[in-house]
């Protein structure tokens, strides 16, 4: 399976990392994907998915214990902005 990677200042920087690493081009774009995919961490996997939920969770639930600070409800600050812009609604 080939890649066709038509980009020349890739193919420079491939090079120069292969010179550095005293490789193959194939091989230092081996190594590098590697570094890189280790680095990264996988968004779309189940694992990641539910620790980003177990966060929010986290984060609502320390939101909810949060003292109110306006005792308006939605229709009261709605019906104030409104009046205050002048809009017809």
């Amino acid at each position: 399976m080939g890649m066709n990677i038509k980009d020349p200042q890739v193919h420079a920087m491939a090079r120069e990392l292969a010179e550095r690493r005293g490789s193959s081009v194939t091989d230092a774009v081996r190594q590098a994907l590697a570094e890189e995919l280790k680095r990264t961490p996988d968004t779309k996997s189940a694992a990641s998915r539910q620790a980003r939920h177990q966060a929010l969770t986290e984060l609502l639930e320390r939101c909810r214990k949060l003292p109110r600070q306006d005792a308006r409800d939605r229709e009261q600050i709605e019906a104030e902005l409104y009046d205050a812009a002048g809009l017809p609604w």
